[in-house]
Parts: C-alpha cells; sequence; structure tokens
C-alpha cells in the first residue's frame, strides 16, 4: 500500500523562484527554465512534479487508500493513512499505517475494528489500541460515522463480492464511501448509472439531493455524449439558469458546455440583468404612491431654477422627473429613492434642455454631496457647475429655514 500510494497517489509538488525549483520528492534545486506549463520534471530524479511559485521549503501531505478482501461469508474493508513529509534537501519520507477494518455480512451488518479515531475542527487521528470499535453509527442514517472513510483510491487489486461488483462497485468507487454505496446503489438504478458511467461528482450530489426528472433528463445528455461533470454544484445551477431562459437541455450544445464557469457566469450576469429591469420596473410602478411622499417632503423646494450663461440648473420637481434623470444619465437616483431624502434636494444641469450632471445638495449645511453626470462621470462643465450651485445655495437656505419655522409654529 505504501509503494502503490507513492507511485500512484502522491502529488510531488515543485516549489519555485524566479531562478530555481526545489523538487520536493528528492529535495534537489535545478533551474526555472525547465518548467513548461505549471510543469516540469526534476532531472535529478526524473519525477513529474506540479510546480508551483512559492518560497516554501516544507510541504506536508496526508492520504488515505483502502483495500477489498474477501474473507470467509466477509466483504473486509481495510483502510489505510498515509502521512508523506517534504523538505528541501531531503529525500521525500512517506509514513503509513492500517488504521481500521470494516467486516460487513451479506445481511448488511457491519463490525469495525481498528484505532480509535479522534476528530474536530482542530485535529484528526487514529490512536489507542486495536480493538472493536462500539461507537460506530447505523450507516444507514444520513450522516457519516466518524468510522465511516472516503478513502482517495482503492488498491487496483481489491477484490468486492459479486453482489456489489454487478452494481458497479469496485475498486473504481468514488463519490461515496462503500458502507454509502452499498446502501444506495442497490435501491436506486439512477444512481447505479451514475457510477457505472463514473460520473461521480454528480453520483456524490445526487445521493444527498433528490433527483427530479428534469435534471435526469440533462445527466442523460451527458452520459451519451460522454461529457464529465467535475463539479455538479455548478452543473446543476447551471441547468437551473438553462431552464430559466426557456433552452433545450435536451442539447448537447447547451448541457455540455466546453467551459462551464464561463457559461455559468455569462447566464449568471444576463439573469441578475433582467432581474435589475424588473426591480425598475416595479419601482416605476410605485411612482405615484411616491409622488404624494415626494410632494409632502420637498414640495417647499420645487420649482426653482437659476441660469448661469448658456446652462440652467434646476430642481427635479416630480418623482417622473427623477426617472427620466436617472434614466438619461444612467445613474441610480431613481432606483435608490433620492426623491425620499428628508435632508437632501436634487437638482439637474442643463444645457439646451439636456441633462449634463444631478447634483445632491445637503439642506443641512448647504454642501454639495455630490455631483454627477452620465453613467457617473463628471461633465466638461463639472467645475462650472459647482461654482452655480454654491453661488446660488441661499435661495435654498432660505426656504428650507421659512419651511422649520412654519412646521415649529
Amino acid at each position: 500500500m505504501q509503494e502503490y500510494t507513492r507511485t500512484k497517489i502522491v502529488e510531488y509538488k515543485g516549489f519555485a523562484t524566479k531562478n530555481r525549483v526545489v523538487c520536493m520528492q528528492c529535495g534537489e534545486k535545478f533551474s526555472s527554465e525547465l518548467v513548461s506549463r505549471k510543469k516540469s520534471v526534476c532531472p535529478h530524479c526524473s519525477t513529474k512534479i506540479t510546480v508551483e511559485k512559492s518560497r516554501c521549503t516544507t510541504d506536508k501531505q496526508t492520504y488515505y487508500t483502502a483495500y477489498a478482501q474477501i474473507i470467509g461469508e466477509y466483504q473486509v474493508i481495510r483502510y489505510f493513512i498515509h502521512y508523506c513529509f517534504f523538505n528541501a534537501g531531503y529525500q521525500a519520507k512517506i509514513g503509513s499505517s492500517e488504521i481500521m477494518q470494516h467486516w460487513i455480512k451479506d445481511n448488511g451488518k457491519c463490525e469495525t475494528v481498528g484505532y480509535n479515531h479522534y476528530v474536530n475542527i482542530y485535529c484528526d487521528s487514529w490512536s489507542g489500541d486495536w480493538e472493536i470499535r462500539q461507537e460506530y453509527s447505523n450507516y444507514y442514517s444520513y450522516y457519516r460515522s466518524k468510522y465511516e472513510i472516503w478513502p482517495d483510491k482503492y488498491h487496483p487489486n481489491s477484490v468486492f463480492k459479486d453482489r456489489y461488483t454487478k452494481y458497479g462497485i469496485n475498486a473504481n468507487l468514488d463519490g461515496l464511501t462503500f458502507l454509502k454505496a452499498i446502501q444506495v446503489i442497490p435501491n436506486n438504478p439512477r444512481l447505479e448509472t451514475l457510477l457505472k458511467c463514473k460520473q461521480y461528482s454528480l453520483l456524490n450530489l445526487f445521493t444527498s439531493q433528490r433527483m427530479t426528472d428534469t435534471y435526469w433528463a440533462a445527466v442523460k445528455i451527458c452520459i451519451r455524449n460522454k461529457y464529465k461533470v467535475k463539479d455538479s454544484k455548478m452543473w446543476l445551477d447551471y441547468v437551473d439558469l438553462l431552464l430559466y431562459f426557456n433552452k433545450d437541455i435536451h442539447n448537447a450544445k447547451y448541457v455540455c458546455p466546453v467551459n462551464l464557469k464561463k457559461e455559468h457566469d455569462r447566464l449568471v450576469k444576463k439573469k441578475r440583468d433582467i432581474q435589475r429591469k424588473q426591480a425598475a420596473e416595479r419601482k416605476r410602478q410605485q411612482a405615484q404612491e411616491w409622488e404624494t411622499q415626494f410632494k409632502a417632503l420637498k414640495g417647499h423646494l420645487i420649482g426653482i431654477a437659476f441660469q448661469e450663461d448658456n446652462l440652467t440648473i434646476k430642481t427635479l420637481d416630480s418623482v417622473q422627473e427623477y426617472l427620466e434623470e436617472g434614466d438619461a444619465l444612467h445613474h441610480c437616483i431613481f432606483t435608490n429613492e433620492y426623491f425620499l431624502k428628508k435632508e437632501s434636494i436634487c437638482l439637474s444641469a442643463r444645457m439646451k434642455g439636456e441633462p449634463l450632471e444631478t447634483i445632491e445638495l445637503s439642506l443641512k449645511d448647504m454642501k454639495i454631496v455630490q455631483c454627477h453626470g452620465k453613467f457617473n462621470q463628471p461633465s466638461k462643465h463639472h467645475d462650472k457647475i459647482i461654482e452655480a450651485v454654491n453661488k446660488n445655495a441661499s435661495i435654498f437656505r432660505k426656504l428650507y429655514k421659512r419651511s422649520k419655522q412654519l412646521q415649529t409654529a
């Protein structure tokens, strides 16, 4: 098992800086010129390594493997743990130990023998004496027992009973623990199909989540086109997006994208744009209700306008004007409901009737809070607009003070 892990499972890395690469298998250094597409072959030990940019000189990896045997009437699964230590300048060290065995009868009854497994968010260790462990959960329950291990690989010489291999449960098992597999696979033909087609990511997902006929139709297209789903959660979200946009999920063009993440993100963005438009439309429909509130809040400050040369600056006198201003300059003055802000008033700077910039003026200190043009960018008349507003701020100060006095009276 140690030799199998060393040659087939361990991921050998190389840590690279600008001038050198350290092979974590033999500990030797070599030139970074030998690296191509983050891969290289160490010239000292001939090991294929994955190169990462890092100044690290040490690394540690932990793997679980399993070996299946038939002993008498029992299906026995033996589990091993492998600790791999890497240090620059030294040969890699791999320590292996058998930690546990499952002895399973044909009726599904399972006994566990091995070391005590101590596991929490800080620690995962095996210790104590080799003995029968009573602390194991019924593997028919939803949550896994701490003695239900999901190995990285089964040894290729593993032997399984015919009652399991006929369902596709063999040394290639992935996506499920063995105990979970012998529970769910025989009773669910769809999961059996996923296992035999090596759709391990989907198998793991649909073991705990109901597979609808709609999803299954899309899965069959993937299987038919030999498309391997590697990220089942993202793929499922992607199928939901296809359904949202009424795309044909019986078409491999949609269901089997070359770049799943790119297509997923594209549809997410498209849906968000639609949702924003729908939210804006709902706000448009509320405009009449808001109009009453706006008149109550800002009625004493509307209808004001002043001119500087060919530049006109006026108050926005209705919710509809806020809407038109936001649409014309592509900013959020309407969607963020600036017309309902109690302590500020919004003005529109215009030239020949066309909006140039929108100004938010504080009614507390009569200072400009913000002044933006199209797409929140300043126009070429920005400085002139600010100067004009500051120059005429006294108009709003007088009206605001008068309204406060009337409210007090």
